[in-house]
């Protein structure tokens, strides 16, 4: 290839085991891999030419190894897949193949019946990737979390995904390894944590930034328990108990257990404020689900916060081109720190606080009297955004107080 030519899209295929690329270099009409997030199947859909009637449609069941990149940068490698589903159609004649992401075998979502108790999150983590062959990664913070008691009538994804959402984390499995992490500590195939992908707007196609009320009047979500001791139902509440507040019906099995719920629908709640989506005509293979975001050149409610990716479609065509579609979310900040248990209802706010990225790190600036502040739930991209953030905020506080 003549160095100083145009980068085009390149890939490469193995069908058990075997390049398969000489024989669909010049056959591929379309390849779409989309990357979930959480358990959800990753898929690969491929569509070939099968204009002369040479192809054989492969058994289906056999598996798909995919790599993809760009000519001046190399190949990424995308995961491997089962062939689900084969159709062939014409004239012209086509032959297209949808597989689903090889980690998640039919055993994984079969339904089981058995119990744990005072087991950490780890044990049972570790429990289930045993049973599957998989290689369990698990955040060591959560991993610590002791369960008194937990019964499972449901399938091991069903059931991961259920301690997931518990505890505001991702259950994921990649590559052949069980991934249990807080949302937005994301790692590469490797293993390694993701880097902070910064994405201008000269590098996109199209995007669309959403906002709602609905999250912002939501002050504070409440969980009910019931205590044994007491023989009485009893609550937590994560934010501000007022008339905003949101109560969850479920009675949860102990306190501990209210409160990780409680904590995890608030931050879901807020994290699903906004919603910003965007296609890359230049399609970056690197990018996963997970990935912290910072845009430049956007609105300022795009540019000054980070997101975080939760689902990514990769699309090759025939031309030669690649482009990346993304959808992402706001990016907390450090969830233990974001809201506070409480017992009572509060009064006024008296200061403003704001979280902001420096690294790993999330340090805050404040301002106004910190006794009952409020805390502005997005993660801003650097100090001077959070500070700029908390000025404005303080100050609508103040009019409020004087009007």
């Amino acid at each position: 290839m003549n160095e100083n030519s145009y980068p085009h899209a390149i890939y490469k295929l193995l069908v058990n085991g075997t390049d398969i690329g000489t024989t669909v270099q010049d056959r591929l009409i379309s390849m779409t891999i989309t990357d979930n997030r959480g358990i959800e199947c990753d898929s690969i859909d491929i569509e070939l030419s099968d204009h002369d009637g040479l192809l054989d449609i492969p058994p289906k069941g056999a598996e798909i190894e995919a790599w993809i990149g760009w000519s001046d940068s190399g190949l990424v490698y995308k995961g491997k897949y089962v062939i689900k589903e084969r159709r062939h159609s014409g004239s012209p004649d086509v032959l297209s193949l949808r597989g689903e992401s090889a980690d998640l075998k039919a055993q994984f979502k079969k339904k089981k019946e058995r119990s744990f108790d005072n087991k950490t999150i780890a044990d049972i983590i570790q429990t289930v990737a045993t049973d599957h062959g998989l290689t369990a990664k698990i955040n060591s913070r959560l991993g610590a979390i002791l369960l008194p008691h937990l019964d499972q009538n449901e399938s091991d994804a069903n059931l991961i995904t259920r301690i997931a959402d518990e505890h505001d984390a991702i259950a994921t499995v990649k590559n052949g390894f069980l991934l249990f992490m807080p949302k937005g500590e994301g790692k590469t195939l490797s293993g390694n944590p993701l880097p902070d992908l910064i994405i201008t707007r000269a590098q996109g196609d199209s995007h669309t930034f959403s906002d709602t009320d609905g999250a912002d009047e939501v002050s504070g979500v409440t969980v009910f328990y019931y205590d044994t001791i007491h023989a009485k139902r009893q609550k937590v509440t994560v934010g501000i108990s007022d008339e905003n507040t949101r109560e969850l019906r479920n009675i949860q099995r102990d306190k501990q257990t209210a409160e990780h719920v409680a904590q995890a629908e608030y931050n879901k709640i807020k994290s699903k404020s906004a919603t910003f989506s965007f296609r890359l005509a230049y399609g970056n293979p690197e990018l996963i689900p997970e990935a912290p975001l910072q845009f430049i050149g956007f609105k300022s409610l795009i540019d000054d916060i980070v997101w975080l990716g939760t689902k990514v479609v990769h699309t090759l065509d025939a031309s030669g081109g690649f482009i990346t579609e993304c959808n992402a979310e706001i990016y907390l900040p450090d969830a233990d720190d974001l809201s506070q248990l409480i017992d009572n209802e509060i009064g006024n706010f008296t200061g403003v606080l704001a979280y902001y990225k420096d690294g790993k790190n999330t340090p805050k600036v404040t301002k106004g009297d910190q006794t009952t502040p409020k805390r502005l739930t997005y993660l801003y991209k650097n100090k001077a955004t959070a500070t700029t953030a908390i000025t404005r905020e303080y100050k609508v506080l103040q009019e409020e107080k004087s009007a």
